[in-house]
């Protein structure tokens, strides 16, 4: 298997990944997206609530119902928090 380059990797680890891949094709995301990707860390959605409430006004907007923030901002903090 070394020869040829693979590894085994667990699920758990694969799937964060792939969603990150396809959230941050968005131009915006929730809150939910970003702690169920593992964009910011391991973290839950509250604690993403608790971060953008230090974004500024508009890098966040509301939806109907759900707050979402715009992709540089998620880029900006992911990178500050060395998870990106």
């Amino acid at each position: 298997m070394k020869k040829e380059g693979l590894v085994l990797v667990k699920e758990k680890d694969i799937i964060p990944s792939r969603l990150q891949e396809r959230y941050l094709r968005k131009k915006s995301l929730t809150f939910k997206e970003i702690a169920d990707a593992n964009i910011w860390g391991e973290i839950g959605k509250s604690r993403v609530e608790a971060i953008a409430q230090e974004l500024l006004p508009h890098e966040k907007f509301k939806t109907g119902n759900k707050w979402k923030v715009h992709r540089s901002a998620v880029e900006r903090i992911a990178k500050n928090r060395g998870t990106l």
